[in-house]
C-alpha cells in the first residue's frame, strides 16, 4: 500500500536542501545559548504561591451583568393623548371661530398622529432589545389616543365644513 501523503515524485531541485551552498540563516549555536527555552533565565511571574492553593481564598463575588431591557415610551403616548384631547376640546368649545378650529384640526390630526408614529417607531426599537417589558396600559392607551385624535379631527372638520358651506 502506498502512502497518500508521499509527494517525493513531485519534488524539484529547488525543494531539496543543498549541501554545497552556505545557508543565509545563522547556525544553531551562533547567538546566545543553545537551550530550547529563550526565556529560561528570567524569573516566572506565574509561579505557584501559597495563596494559589485550592479553597484557600474566599470565593470572589460573581460579576453582575446588566441585561438591556426595553419598555414602551409612554411619555410620547401621554403627549400624543394630551395633544389629541386639546384638539378635541378646542374644536368642541370654540367651534364658531374658524381659525381656532383649523388649529384644533392640526393638533388632533397631524401633530397627534405624528407623535403616535414616533411612539410606534421607538416602541419597535425597544421591542428589539433582549428583554421587553410589555405594558397592557400602553397598548390600550395607543388605541384610546387614536380614537381621541380621530374624534378631534371629525369635530374640527365638521366645523370647518359648516364654515365652508356658508361661504
Amino acid at each position: 500500500m502506498t502512502n497518500p501523503f508521499d509527494f517525493s515524485d513531485y519534488e524539484t531541485s529547488r525543494d531539496r536542501p543543498s549541501t554545497d551552498a552556505p545557508s543565509p540563516w545563522p547556525a544553531a549555536g551562533q547567538f546566545g545559548s543553545t537551550s530550547a527555552d529563550p526565556f529560561g533565565s528570567q524569573p516566572t511571574t506565574f509561579a505557584p504561591t501559597a495563596a494559589a492553593e485550592p479553597f484557600a481564598a474566599a470565593p470572589s463575588p460573581r460579576p453582575r451583568v446588566t441585561i438591556a431591557r426595553g419598555e414602551p415610551p409612554v411619555i410620547l403616548l401621554v403627549l400624543a393623548g394630551f395633544v389629541a384631547v386639546a384638539g378635541l376640546v378646542v374644536a368642541i368649545a370654540l367651534g364658531s371661530i374658524t381659525a381656532v378650529v383649523v388649529v384644533a384640526w392640526v393638533l388632533a390630526g397631524p401633530v397627534a398622529f405624528a407623535l403616535l408614529a414616533r411612539f410606534t417607531v421607538l416602541d419597535t426599537a425597544q421591542r428589539a432589545m433582549p428583554v421587553y417589558l410589555r405594558s397592557k396600559g400602553a397598548e390600550r392607551g395607543y388605541w384610546v389616543v387614536a380614537v381621541l385624535a380621530l374624534a378631534g379631527i371629525v369635530a374640527s372638520a365638521w366645523h370647518i365644513a359648516e364654515w365652508a358651506g356658508r361661504l
